[in-house]
């Protein structure tokens, strides 16, 4: 999880975060279940480096067009992605993003 600049909706942080990995062909997945269950997230392909496995990023919000307080970022199971995941968040907080406060006790 990462926290964005202050303002930045869904679909800003996710065109950054896969500019970032290079991911292309990004879409927005809604899915409405059971019990009236809601998802909904952007979606991109990765490049080999990564396995061509998919990168998920998902806000806090259930208003996908409100600036987010916080971006989950998923990458599918590969060797290259605890790698992968570690520059993003190197780049991201280079670029004004930031972790969240570490819990106390």
């Amino acid at each position: 999880m990462l926290l964005p600049p202050p303002g930045t909706g869904l679909q800003s942080a996710a065109k950054r975060v896969f500019d970032a990995l290079g991911a292309h062909r990004p879409r927005f997945i809604e899915r409405h279940g059971a019990n009236q269950s809601y998802d909904f997230y952007w979606q991109a392909h990765c490049g080999a480096a990564l396995g061509r496995g998919a990168c998920r990023v998902r806000g806090d919000l259930w208003e996908p067009q409100q600036p987010q307080n916080s971006i989950h970022i998923e990458l599918e199971a590969h060797a290259g992605a605890a790698q992968a995941l570690a520059g993003l968040q190197a780049e991201l907080l280079a670029r004004g993003w930031s972790l969240p406060p570490t819990p106390i006790g």
